[in-house]
């Protein structure tokens, strides 16, 4: 089977160098290279440092309805477009082209999750399962056909890094199995029910900062479902601090929302809306990532301080 894949970042280039080791992949379409860093020096995405190692031509169009791209794309005639996190809508235009047409890889039970950040939002909302789904594109976000699925569990403790590291290595092989299923015409596609649609936006820093008014369980999934980026945000003495990691303390204290305390001289225990934190990694601005205890020794602590 002939491909030509569209994707972006790190869960696009692992499925990539996957799918090259299984299949004939023609090319590669993926994002303009960004200034990053202090320096603002140029960056590819990470599907284009794969592709240029495995030697894969590249295109990097601004528009997907270019002539002249469309006219590139369409002489491969490939069987199949593979779509993993490539962060534009395919056009019906392009998405029909192929004999199997355009076929996308979600990280959510679909339809539950359509949108731009699942993994994130599943944390967030406190589910303790999720899945992938390899759908066949349509014009609507996320709503296509859904050609196979996996669940995966999501456990007490999982951030949302761990959880993208899972869905990579299951994605790549979800979608492997599909492709050999579609060749063999083994694959019954099975619509999905809008009805029971759920969509996420994306994640900014407003969806980041830590409202202590919540409950500890709500503000515990959060900075589960920011780790490892963006991080979980509040602030200490009027500077910014990341809450990389914490648990739920079960102890018999009682804290205003906010409103810090230290427990046994080393742990760092804060108050919400409903139950108490312990705060067990936090960085403070410009710091590294610390635990409680140094930042309590750290910091000197006073009687009535807190995160706002």
């Amino acid at each position: 089977m002939k491909i030509g894949f569209f994707g972006t970042p790190q869960i696009g280039a692992y499925c990539l160098t996957c799918l090259a080791n299984e299949f004939e992949v023609c090319f590669v379409v993926t994002g303009e290279d960004k200034p990053a860093g202090r320096n603002r020096t140029l960056q590819s995405p990470e599907v284009k440092r794969v592709a240029q190692e495995i030697g894969i031509p590249i295109f990097q169009p601004v528009s997907l309805k270019d002539p002249e791209f469309i006219k590139n794309i369409s002489s491969f005639e490939v069987d199949v477009f593979v779509v993993v996190a490539y962060g534009k809508l395919i056009p019906r235009e392009l998405f029909e082209l192929p004999k199997f047409k355009t076929i996308n890889l979600h990280p959510s039970l679909l339809p539950k999750y359509r949108g731009a950040a699942p993994i994130e939002w599943a944390i967030i909302n406190g589910e303790t399962e999720t899945g992938i789904t390899v759908q066949r594109i349509n014009e609507r976000l996320d709503a296509g056909d859904i050609l196979l699925q996996e669940k995966i569990a999501i456990e007490d403790n999982m951030t949302a890094g761990q959880l993208y590291e899972i869905m990579m290595q299951k994605g790549a092989e979800l979608l492997i199995r599909t492709l050999k299923m579609m060749v063999q015409n083994s694959i019954v596609p099975l619509k999905q029910n809008d009805d029971e649609a759920t969509y996420c936006g994306k994640i900014n820093r407003h969806t980041s900062k830590i409202i202590w008014a919540k409950s500890a369980k709500e503000i515990r999934n959060l900075i589960r479902g920011m780790n490892p980026k963006p991080v979980a945000w509040t602030t200490f003495r009027g500077k910014l601090v990341r809450i990389w990691n914490a648990a739920i303390f079960d102890g018999e204290i009682s804290l205003l929302p906010g409103r810090i305390s230290v427990y046994e001289k080393k742990r760092l225990l804060t108050g919400t809306g409903n139950g108490v934190l312990e705060i067990t990694e936090i960085q403070p601005e410009n710091k590294r990532p610390m635990t409680g205890s140094d930042f309590i020794n750290g910091y000197r602590i006073k009687e009535g301080e807190g995160f706002e």
